[in-house]
């Protein structure tokens, strides 16, 4: 085969190479500029703790059954294991397109028996001709192409895919961010629905006993009949709340059940429990002055950030699709009539070659499809720019909510322990005939009111921690991946794409 490919063919086949990698520098994409905005260098209004909070800020509650429940969703959540598969088949996207980076190779081979018709025009059958008019041919040929990327098309797309698998990345470690909340979140409700329906059975334990006391009372002419329908009324107001929690809770628990991804038969069973809701401790808050820079960094606004980059490549792989395409090829192989002569150096073909394309008209296609281009890159940089404003309104909503709701807990702690006062009070008073049982009812109205109140604020004050996650601790490992792109975008600015879709995934979703 060495003398089937002379060295003149060798010699105009890498000249068409060096080309080739010479002009595929060429880039019509436009620099990327990270949208500007107005940002607060840091937030000097703060008065929370001083300790950073880490991305597993869950674990600040310091109970145990929460934090295992965390990692189990983390685990089995469905919609993880959905996002877990896109960020593979991104992967896959972005390694089919580095694959058109490169020249195009294959191999063929037949074997063709072909019968010549001896009636045919100018046949050269006939009585005198030896030839026979059936013959067999051997063929085997290596064949080679490659679409020479003059104006970075195929390296733009290439990079526009690897964006989107890393901004696929950054959504799945964002929406386990979200699922870590959710599962809080329910966590907290749960318990919070445990203490409601608590304080509505011991409050309607304490109403039907104090029914039979004054049912007794009214059969005896000591209490008139309007107290007795008063009472039997509010027995059946905690009834009913009885039964309004019951099915909070176990819309609760069932919710719960599906976000730690069990499976059906369990989800039929109640969650397990750890400190009741009033046990667990204030949420730590958000440190003092932290620069604005760490909250830009959030999960979610990295992925808008991509998404304007990717958008940003489509325009220079649009924009390439106004000038001409080039292409090379090449074919070495061997043909014989004989399987026996088929790799002898003179049955050798080969072939070389070169072809360029150029749009005359499309009727307004790559027009239209670079105007497409540029209008995704506007959306992706309002979606950016919207996801950065509503970081910094959870911001200000959370440093609120933190401080806010420890208040309202105070205080309506401070009411609830007044209440009760006042509604034994009450009770007494009317025992010795000093009030009447309207006063009665009132204060204990109020004070079931109020611990259900209290109830709810506990849980908003756990809650108030929804923007935990929202920057990192340098001094603690998080228990899941946190993408450093840094690297990736710098490449990609200077236009390298030494950085392998595939790797990038597999540091990014490794669990």
């Amino acid at each position: 085969m060495s003398t089937i490919l002379s060295s003149k063919l060798f010699s105009k086949m890498l000249l068409f190479l060096g080309i080739g990698v010479m002009l595929s520098a060429c880039s019509f994409a436009p620099d990327y500029e990270q949208p500007k905005m107005d940002i607060p260098e840091a937030w000097t209004k703060l008065t929370p703790a001083t300790q950073p909070l880490n991305t597993d800020w869950w674990k600040r509650f310091n109970d145990p059954v929460l934090n295992a429940m965390v990692d189990e969703a983390l685990k089995n959540n469905q919609d993880l294991a959905a996002s877990m598969a896109g960020i593979r088949q991104a992967a896959a996207q972005a390694n089919i397109g580095s694959s058109s980076l490169w020249p195009s190779v294959s191999a063929s081979g037949s074997a063709t028996a072909t019968g010549v018709s001896e009636k045919q025009a100018n046949s050269s059958f006939g009585a005198n001709m030896p030839s026979s008019k059936w013959f067999t041919a051997y063929q085997g040929q290596l064949a080679a192409s490659w679409e020479l990327d003059f104006w970075g098309a195929t390296r733009n797309h290439y990079t526009r895919l690897t964006n989107i698998m890393l901004q696929t990345a950054l959504k799945h470690e964002a929406l386990r961010l979200s699922i870590a909340g959710q599962v809080c979140q329910s966590y907290f409700a749960m318990l919070s629905y445990d203490m409601q329906l608590a304080t509505a059975k011991r409050t309607l334990a304490t109403r039907e006993e104090a029914l039979r006391i004054y049912t007794s009372r009214y059969k005896l002419g000591e209490l008139t009949e309007l107290d007795w329908q008063r009472a039997k009324a509010e027995v059946e107001t905690a009834r009913a709340s009885v039964h309004n929690n019951t099915m909070a809770l176990d819309n609760c628990e069932a919710s719960l059940q599906v976000l730690l991804g069990r499976s059906p038969r369990e989800i039929w069973k109640s969650p397990e429990r750890g400190a009741a809701i009033d046990k667990l401790p204030n949420p730590p808050a958000i440190p003092e002055g932290l620069p604005s820079e760490l909250l830009l960094r959030r999960p979610d606004i990295r992925a808008a950030e991509f998404g304007i980059m990717a958008s940003n490549a489509g325009i220079g792989e649009a924009r390439a699709q106004f000038f001409p395409s080039f292409s090379i090829t090449g074919a070495l192989g061997t043909l014989a009539a004989g399987f026996g002569n088929l790799f002898t150096p003179a049955s050798g073909t080969w072939g070389y070659g070169a072809s360029v394309g150029l749009p005359i008209f499309s009727g307004g296609a790559l027009w239209y499809n670079l105007k497409n281009a540029e209008a995704l890159k506007e959306e992706a940089i309002a979606t950016y720019k919207s996801t950065v404003m509503s970081a910094f309104s959870d911001v200000r909503t959370s440093l609120t909510a933190q401080k806010e709701s420890d208040n309202v807990v105070k205080a309506m702690q401070a009411q609830v322990d007044s209440l009760r006062k006042a509604a034994s009070i009450a009770r007494l008073q009317y025992d010795n005939g000093y009030t009447d049982y309207l006063t009665v009812l009132d204060a204990e109205r109020q004070l079931f009111t109020a611990e259900l109140s209290l109830a709810s604020a506990l849980q908003n004050r756990l809650n108030s921690m929804a923007l935990g996650g929202g920057w990192e601790d340098p001094n603690v490992r998080p228990s899941f991946p946190v993408i450093n792109a840094d690297d990736v975008v710098a490449a990609q600015r200077k236009g390298t794409v030494g950085v392998r879709a595939e790797k990038a995934a597999e540091r990014a979703a490794k669990q």
